[in-house]
């Protein structure tokens, strides 16, 4: 059988460069242009093409076809493809300047950065090794986008500034209007989805005069409660694909789905604007905004929202039940929920203790401190309608003002965390209850200690001081602190 050939073969011979010497020089000189050489190389081709194929039989049309192809592909190459000589002729030359040696040149200016500089580091420098690095410098403050305004109270005396603004934070009629307002635009937009769904709204104190953290720590809380099968039921679609159920939730993770479904509904229909979610705390929400055009305040309020939380709800009930025995006991959660929020160490997805361990931590120092007159007893799970008239009767004796004086002073000298548990169910002082799970931290250097135990009520189990990081452990002990030394020399509110 005859060997066939290759068309790559055929192509490479119709391709054959120039031929710097050997046979035929003086002829190949004869040419001059490349227009004319190539035309002579296309013609040899052709010659040798057709050779090829009259000495092989007609039965292979496949070559033939072939062997065409690639000289009229060869023939339209030649006629569209400009010269050498033509693309060096139109080509500008740009001179370049001899390269100085690199000693000789001039250091480049340091542009400055500034989105990613820090506030407490300078630009980079060259070091005479002609490496660059960073210098320190004075630690400097750059003023914020929204700076937080300084609070403003009529009065100059202590007293007086801090019953003006408890007045201020606290719960009162326009606040039950808006809560009523945000719930019932809440239930217009879930019970079409989940029509057994019943919705609860918790106000722990005045939203609007709250400026610093006030989106980090919202002051209202609605609530969704719904059993497991209604959410099973409602939710089939979240779960089932192509007609069969791909996996079945329980738990958080039926919680989460509720509450991304029902996010969903409000921002669409209610007219809610989404702000961030916190899945990974005890209680899972999102937090919420709603702004002003909805009609229900002048300025964008923050809200928690949340499916069959109880946190909320537990809070709402300590409130209460402390506040039938001595209305001090509210003011003065209340004064010491702001002073927490506006310093920074009531964000628990930021490693601090949430605003319910501070209710907790309040109502702890009325029932165990010595300096306190209020006497609170111990808080079970189960509300009591029994009263201490006794402590009633002594309600006069000192003011909030005082009583928050006395609140620092006792958590930054006298209250020691890692020997003492924080129990209002046994409203005394002693180390934390045995079921009551211990919380290490861990820090930078590696060192270990036990943060603060903190005991809920209603469930004896749960340390509310579990998601307390270290540098959240050390910011709380500096806030105490700062907050003992202006109080011990008289500083304003």
């Amino acid at each position: 059988r005859k060997p066939s050939l290759q068309i790559s073969s055929m192509c490479c011979m119709a391709d054959t460069p120039r031929p710097a010497s050997g046979a035929f020089p003086s002829l190949w000189k004869f040419f001059a242009s490349d227009e004319q050489r190539q035309l002579v190389m296309l013609v040899a081709g052709i010659t040798v093409a057709v050779l090829l194929c009259a000495s092989f039989p007609r039965q292979e049309p496949e070559l033939v076809l072939a062997l065409t192809a690639a000289v009229v592909y060869k023939a339209r190459e030649a006629q569209w493809k400009p010269s050498t000589t033509q693309k060096l002729s139109s080509a500008k030359v740009i001179p370049r300047s001899p390269r100085s040696p690199r000693s000789s040149r001039s250091p480049r200016p340091v542009k400055q950065r500034q989105a990613n500089i820090r506030s407490d580091e300078q630009p980079k420098v060259s070091s005479p090794g002609g490496k660059s690095s960073w210098q320190a410098g004075p630690r400097t403050c750059k003023p914020s986008a929204r700076p937080i305004a300084p609070l403003k109270c009529t009065a100059n005396d202590w007293e007086a500034d801090v019953d003006e603004l408890v007045r201020q934070i606290g719960r009162t009629a326009e606040v039950d209007s808006l809560l009523q307002s945000i719930v019932d635009a809440t239930r217009a937009a879930i019970l079409p989805v989940i029509p057994e769904a019943e919705i609860i709204g918790f106000a722990s104190g005045n939203p609007i005069p709250n400026k610093a953290f006030a989106m980090a720590v919202p002051e209202i809380h609605i609530v969704m409660k719904a059993s497991s099968p209604v959410l099973l039921h409602r939710l089939e679609s979240r779960y089932t694909r192509g007609g069969t159920i791909s996996y079945r939730p329980d738990g958080k993770k039926l919680h989460k789905c509720a509450i991304r479904t029902c996010t969903e509904q409000l921002v669409a229909e209610a007219g809610f604007k989404f702000r961030r979610s916190a899945f990974v705390s005890d209680d899972p929400k999102v937090c919420l905004l709603v702004p002003p055009k909805l009609g229900f305040c002048t300025e964008s309020i923050a809200i928690d929202f949340s499916v069959n939380a109880t946190t909320p709800l537990r809070s709402e009930t300590v409130i209460s039940e402390c506040n039938s025995l001595d209305r001090r006991s509210q003011s003065l959660m209340l004064l010491v929920r702001r002073w927490a929020r506006d310093r920074g160490i009531a964000h628990a997805a930021r490693g601090h203790l949430p605003i319910y361990a501070w209710n907790l931590l309040t109502v702890f120092f009325l029932q165990v401190a010595p300096e306190s007159d209020v006497g609170l007893r111990p808080i079970s799970g189960a509300p009591s309608a029994q009263k201490d008239t006794k402590a009633i009767e002594q309600s006069s004796l000192k003011s909030v003002g005082e009583l928050f004086r006395q609140f620092v002073a006792f958590y930054a000298r006298d209250f020691h965390c890692q020997q003492e548990g924080i129990s209002v169910r046994l409203g005394q002082r002693a180390p934390p209850p045995a079921e009551l799970p211990l919380n290490y931290l861990k820090s930078e250097v590696g060192s270990k200690e036990v943060g603060p135990s903190i005991e809920d009520p209603f469930e004896v189990t749960r340390n509310l001081g579990s998601g307390m990081s270290s540098s959240g452990l050390a910011r709380l002990r500096e806030e105490l602190l700062r907050a003992d030394e202006l109080c011990s020399r008289g500083a304003s509110l």
